[in-house]
């Protein structure tokens, strides 16, 4: 009989899982553990710990059914400066893009877009001042989702900056790169997409943290 079922799975002791204070006092090479208040795993390298590096996974929320806006809540947080959103599969009621905004702040979003179409050579741009959003995050049709945008400062009390790529998904669409901020020095935990007509369905929210060691 294992010994988890005569004490209980929960009073054992788990090896490797501490947290990011509670780390083995005399680690040796190669330990490797699991920090529950980070979610990552470090490996001891003879002289310190290193952690996970690049783009850790935070939340996975899915679109629903001929909605026209969906939000996304406590994601981010002091565990990360800069975060990517991205959207996978789903589709929009027509050709429509996507709007962003964090919290409720329906205020202060500054953008600029250049952009061409598919059938032209010719360069183009809207900007945007003191705006309700970021407008042309994100775009999508009767076939899919596009949506790639990378935040930085969104949680910390600094102005929020706004990067994205367009590409919309149909022939009389256009491909271009956005890049905007929001002026105020508020701290934010979550954000909000919006169409900017009709609705979309199914598909993936990603948030993404990229870490900071």
């Amino acid at each position: 009989m294992p010994l988890s079922s005569v004490l209980g799975a929960s009073t054992l002791i788990k090896p490797g899982v501490v947290t990011s204070s509670t780390r083995p006092a005399v680690p040796y090479e190669g330990q490797l553990i699991f920090e529950t208040d980070t979610d990552r795993i470090a490996a001891y390298n003879g002289s310190a710990w290193v952690t996970q590096n690049g783009l850790q996974l935070i939340k996975t929320q899915t679109i629903g059914t001929a909605v026209s806006s969906v939000t996304v809540s406590d994601v981010f947080s002091a565990t990360y400066d800069n975060y990517l959103i991205t959207i996978s599969g789903g589709v929009a009621s027509g050709n429509v893009d996507l709007k962003l905004t964090l919290g409720s702040t329906a205020t202060g979003y500054y953008y600029a877009l250049v952009y061409a179409t598919y059938n032209s050579a010719s360069a183009a741009a809207v900007v945007a001042q003191n705006t309700t959003s970021w407008a042309y995050t994100g775009s999508g049709s009767s076939d899919t989702l596009s949506f790639h945008v990378n935040v930085d400062n969104p949680f910390a009390a600094k102005r929020t900056v706004a990067r994205a790529v367009l590409a919309q998904p149909y022939t009389t669409g256009a491909g271009g790169g956005f890049g905007g901020y929001l002026a105020d020095n508020s701290s934010y935990t979550g954000f909000t997409i919006t169409t900017s007509s009709g609705t979309m369905t199914g598909g993936t929210i990603r948030v993404y943290g990229y870490a900071n060691n």
